[in-house]
């Protein structure tokens, strides 16, 4: 059986900005340190009881978010396996863009194409979400295959593209998925559930 406790990062300056991160880094906010601290609580609680095989995503925002719920979970971080395959998706040239109304006001040609058919479209020198599924989709394979419980600390998309994969969702289905950043999805038996977790006054 394979337990799979899939993590965002905490909450970056850019998330606070609307700023479109891609595969660049901001830090994290104070409130995305918090988001960050209350998953390391609950994890010390999990660790407890399960041994836990640890993988991140090797960006600086998941880097600290792991790092923090290491810390305060007891997990060792020199065991974290950085893996290239869960970095969040680029948009190329648009990574770091001031919004996403304001990048659709600047290119409005791409805007159509994308709204055409968003599943596969790609940024100049970036990823479709097709392109993210089919480095996703490995990955997710070798943990099933290995089976226990993994916690995984990654983003947005790439952990909307794990749950569709997981859960055999469509285009459509995955994208309507959400992207919270105040506990973590539990993929389990074919199905998921999210764990909120309460972070403390900023």
């Amino acid at each position: 059986m394979t337990r799979i406790y899939l993590i965002r990062h905490g909450e970056t300056i850019w998330n606070r900005e609307g700023r479109l991160q891609g595969q660049l880094d901001s830090p994290l906010t104070l409130h995305g340190i918090r988001q960050a601290e209350a998953n390391g609580r609950k994890f010390a609680e999990i660790s407890a009881r399960e041994s836990l095989s640890l993988h991140a995503s090797p960006l600086g925002r998941t880097r600290q978010t792991a790092a923090i719920i290491c810390e305060l979970s007891g997990l060792p971080y020199e065991e974290i396996r950085f893996d290239a395959r869960l970095k969040e998706i680029t948009l190329g040239e648009h990574d770091g863009y001031r919004g996403w109304e304001r990048l659709d006001r600047d290119f409005p040609e791409l805007a159509a194409q994308r709204r055409a058919d968003p599943w596969h479209f790609q940024h100049p020198g970036g990823e479709s979400t097709e392109m993210v599924r089919r480095r996703l989709a490995p990955f997710l394979g070798e943990l099933q295959e290995k089976g226990g419980a993994h916690l995984i600390v990654a983003h947005g998309v790439v952990n909307k593209v794990l749950r569709g994969i997981y859960l055999g969702l469509s285009e459509e289905e995955c994208f309507a998925l959400d992207r919270r950043q105040d506990g973590f999805h539990l993929l389990e038996d074919g199905a998921e559930r999210f764990v909120a977790t309460e972070p403390a006054p900023d």
